[in-house]
Order: structure tokens, then C-alpha cells, then sequence
């Protein structure tokens, strides 16, 4: 499992993680699953109690190669709900 916290952006600092799921019933590798991302917003730090905790859409038919490229989809998501959630840039 792969996590990294960036910001603050827009006063948010953004907690994203991204983890293999295995697709088969053999040892977890890239070969055999799909990486999937969530991530966490926070107002004061990455280690506020108080954390945003909301369900994004991501839509159905994501699915990263890498855990590289799950971590900058959900960062990107996280930026773009804290952007609804102020009223846009």
C-alpha cells in the first residue's frame, strides 16, 4: 500500500492511499489484481480527528495499472470536490 498527503490546498490537506486488490486467488502481484485509491481531507493536518469524510463517484471503469497513477486519480478527485466544495478556483 502506497499513501502520500499533499496540500494544504484551498486550506484541505489531502491523505491519498492506493492498494492492490487481487483479481485471482494466487499471491497478490500486478499481474493478478487491480489497484484501487481512496483518499481523506482534513483542515488542520493529516492527523485531525476531524476529518471530511464524504463518498466521491469515480465511475465504474477506473482501474490503475500502478499504484502511482490510482494516487494521482484520487488526489485529483479530492481537488476537484474541495473546488465544488468552496464554489470553484
Amino acid at each position: 500500500m502506497a499513501e502520500r498527503v499533499s496540500g494544504p490546498y484551498r486550506g484541505y490537506y489531502i491523505s491519498a492511499a492506493a492498494r492492490l486488490v487481487p483479481s485471482g486467488a494466487g499471491p497478490a502481484d500486478a499481474s493478478d489484481g487491480i489497484y484501487i485509491g481512496s483518499v481523506s481531507l482534513a483542515q488542520l493536518g493529516p492527523d485531525d480527528p476531524h476529518r471530511i469524510e464524504t463518498l466521491l463517484d469515480l465511475g465504474g471503469e477506473q482501474r490503475f495499472g500502478s499504484e502511482e497513477e490510482a494516487l494521482a486519480f484520487v488526489e485529483q478527485a479530492a481537488r476537484d470536490y474541495v473546488d465544488r466544495l468552496l464554489g470553484g478556483h
